[in-house]
């Protein structure tokens, strides 16, 4: 049976390095990707890994990285660490832009599998949310942003219709108006035992703000309930 994934056991065993090149057997990958969905700074240095594996693959493919790294001739040879300096100047910008990419990852989602990132691991639940309609003016409910990636997770309790099978989400902004149409929708979503309906917002493309969320069963003309969510920015360190 697969021992206990831990850090020492990951840098000993290369773990990162052969999970990237998909090389671990299947109890060793299920055991790291436990211990990495539970550590978000190792999502953090996985991602950064396969960033600078990419830059690489990516000067290997333009034939760049040959070009680079060939021996010069013998009257060149002063010039072998100013080559050198240049390769990881040009590494570094292909990971400082990666990094600074918008995330491709969308809006929401019906389940967390969906939002993965660069391993096609999910992205870890970064808060967990209960919204109910409150009887006041206040928001139904407040979200602080992480100050990392992360999936925020909502249950959404229906009010209006309580019975139906499927039902539909919308998340708009009051002010872009009624005619603007949802930043995103989803259909198809099954309410659990309780009649609450799940969903995943991605953290990274959250902007702080107030927004409507839309729940209404599927069908034609079904009517359904709003509330409001408030957004704040992360908390200062």
């Amino acid at each position: 049976m697969q021992r206990a994934m831990d850090r020492r056991y990951i840098d000993d065993h290369h773990v990162v390095a052969r999970y990237l090149a998909d090389q671990l057997a299947d109890a060793e990958r299920e055991a790291f990707e436990a211990y990495y969905l539970e550590h978000p700074q190792m999502l953090e240095e996985l991602e950064a890994t396969a960033r600078l594996k990419l830059g690489l693959a990516r000067l290997e493919d333009t034939g760049e990285l040959a070009r680079l790294m060939r021996p010069p001739p013998w009257y060149r040879q002063f010039g072998r660490l100013a080559m050198a300096a240049s390769l990881a100047i040009v590494i570094l910008g292909v990971v400082l832009w990666l990094a600074g990419a918008p995330s491709s990852l969308p809006l929401a989602a019906a389940s967390r599998d969906e939002l993965t990132g660069l391993f096609r691991a999910p992205l870890a639940v970064a808060s967990r949310h209960t919204v109910l309609r409150t009887r006041s003016t206040a928001p139904d409910a407040l979200i602080e942003l992480p100050s990392s990636a992360g999936a925020i997770e909502l249950r959404v309790l229906p009010e209006t219709v309580t019975t139906a099978p499927r039902f539909r989400v919308g998340l708009h902004r009051p002010e872009a108006g009624a005619d603007s149409g949802p930043l995103v929708s989803l259909g198809g979503l099954s309410p659990d035992a309780q009649g609450f309906v799940s969903l995943y917002l991605n953290a990274a493309r959250l902007e702080p703000g107030e927004y409507l969320l839309r729940v209404s069963p599927e069908g034609a003309g079904a009517s359904g309930d709003e509330f409001l969510l408030r957004v704040s920015p992360p908390a200062l360190p």
